[in-house]
């Protein structure tokens, strides 16, 4: 039996090695990660981007030939993804991890650079990685989150916390980061805001870096614009990111908005806990005040973003956990520094990404991997130019099968909710005739729920189809008759 002197000295033995603080976080996300890489659903919102991304490689153009209700950028970034690792699930998934890494990176040079400590820029990058890793709809699923992050936390550390500013990058970054999803504007504008108080004094300087600020971060809006003109698709363009977009909000009772808050504070508490603690007890600079009153100007206006829409996703959350990250690096790491310096401390937290990791990789693997079984159960009956419509789900299955899309809404919901399709003006019955009268589409997948599959839509294809058989005891295969 080891003694605790002697379990000490083998801690203090232990030599760790010191990585490029990019390098270690992109090792640190693979640990907590690699587990969820091989299945190949963990929300279908990814489904979704994968496949539009393989239709957009197919030569179709978004919002004319396929729809969905998200701006074009994730369907570019997915079609460049696509593209470099040939549709690989796992890779995919890399990427992702690579983007929070990358985000994690951003987080510890924004630290580093506003409180002057190196410790409160590793917690600020290692919590990130954390937040983003431990439930599947805060950021385990890959979302456009993980990408506009990345892009918002880094002009946050090259403008707010830099003593140069680049306010020219930094309106790049946050135009690009905004036709990911728009939902980046909250932090457009606390930088913006940030910019008005930091040239206070100085009013030709404000007016200057402001409207280079607000140049730059129009010009990848100003490139989409220009794209959907040469394709005379601006009134498209004007629908979907306008009209669509003004149907969402819900009202959503007050009650319940503060409940969704309250959720998210509560998975975290932990964490938030620490920096609040350590707000308290702690003694701070005028600099570094400054900085943590940004912290809550951003939180605020992230927050307010993601309410109105009445919409309660978790990973629309995902926006907060670099604000709240920095927050607590920036309280808890400058107070607690030792104590996150010691080798045990971190040698148990190399054991707790490990047991994380290991994990979801035993919670992924036990799952039933219905895609693949649907897959394996159409490959053989397709023929070449053949393809089938997936009615409620299962949308990757077009990806595995490598087969397109029978109508424009890769994503179900848009087919079977009615509030998406009112949104977006689709007529179910057009839609079923247009599958119908299409040669090429041989089977339908769906569940074998009566419940999840009796609309109009469906309905009316069954007309048309008759049953082949069953892939399991909950999906459905039928045939065109």
């Amino acid at each position: 039996m080891f003694s605790r002197s002697t379990f000490a000295a083998l801690l203090m033995s232990v030599r760790l090695p010191r990585l490029p603080p990019f390098w270690f976080f992109l090792l640190l996300a693979v640990a907590l990660r690699w587990g969820s890489f091989f299945v190949s659903v963990i929300d279908h919102d990814e489904s979704t981007y994968i496949v539009i991304a393989d239709e957009l490689l197919r030569g179709k153009v978004y919002l004319r030939d396929v729809v969905d209700t998200k701006p074009i950028g994730i369907f570019w970034i997915y079609a460049l993804l696509n593209t470099i690792t040939g549709g690989s699930i796992p890779l995919l998934r890399l990427a992702t991890t690579v983007a929070v890494a990358l985000g994690s990176w951003g987080l510890f040079v924004a630290n580093l650079r506003a409180m002057g400590d190196r410790t409160a820029g590793y917690v600020a990058g290692v919590l990130y990685v954390l937040m983003c890793s431990i439930y599947a709809h805060y950021g385990m699923a890959p979302n456009t989150e993980h990408y506009f992050n990345a892009l918002t936390i880094w002009a946050v550390a090259i403008s707010v916390a830099a003593p140069r500013k680049r306010w020219g990058w930094a309106g790049l970054l946050l135009g690009l980061a905004f036709i990911i999803k728009p939902f980046a504007a909250a932090e457009a504008g606390a930088v913006g805001l940030f910019l008005v108080w930091h040239y206070r004094n100085n009013l030709r300087r404000m007016i200057g870096q402001g409207l280079l600020l607000v140049g730059t971060w129009a010009l990848p809006v100003a490139g989409v614009v220009a794209y959907y003109w040469q394709l005379d698709l601006l009134p498209a363009l004007y629908f979907y990111s306008v009209e669509v977009a003004g149907a969402y909000p819900i009202e959503l009772p007050w009650y319940l908005r503060l409940k969704y808050m309250g959720d998210y504070l509560l998975r975290y508490s932990p964490f938030i806990l620490a920096g609040g603690a350590a707000l308290v007890r702690g003694s701070f600079s005028k600099g570094q005040i400054q900085w943590l009153a940004y912290l809550l100007l951003h939180f605020v206006l992230v927050t307010f973003v993601i309410l109105i829409t009445g919409k309660r996703y978790g990973h629309y959350q995902v926006q907060l956990h670099p604000v709240v990250a920095l927050w607590v690096g920036a309280t808890a790491g400058l107070l607690w520094r030792e104590v996150w310096q010691r080798r045990g401390v971190l040698i148990g937290l190399g054991a707790v990404v490990l047991g994380i990791g290991l994990a979801y990789a035993l919670y992924y693997g036990a799952k039933e991997a219905r895609p693949e079984a649907i897959t394996a159960y159409l490959r053989p009956r397709l023929q070449p130019g053949e393809t089938f419509f997936a009615i409620n789900g299962f949308q990757i299955t077009y990806h595995l099968l490598d087969r397109p899309l029978p109508t424009p809404y890769a994503h179900p919901s848009l087919l079977y909710s009615a509030h998406h399709a009112a949104a977006l003006e689709i007529d179910e019955q057009r839609v079923a005739q247009s599958i119908i009268d299409n040669p090429r589409v041989k089977y339908l997948v769906g569940g074998t729920d009566k419940a999840g599959s009796d609309t109009p839509l469906t309905r009316r294809l069954l007309e048309h189809f008759r049953v082949a058989g069953d892939v399991d005891e909950e999906v459905r295969v039928w045939v065109r008759k």
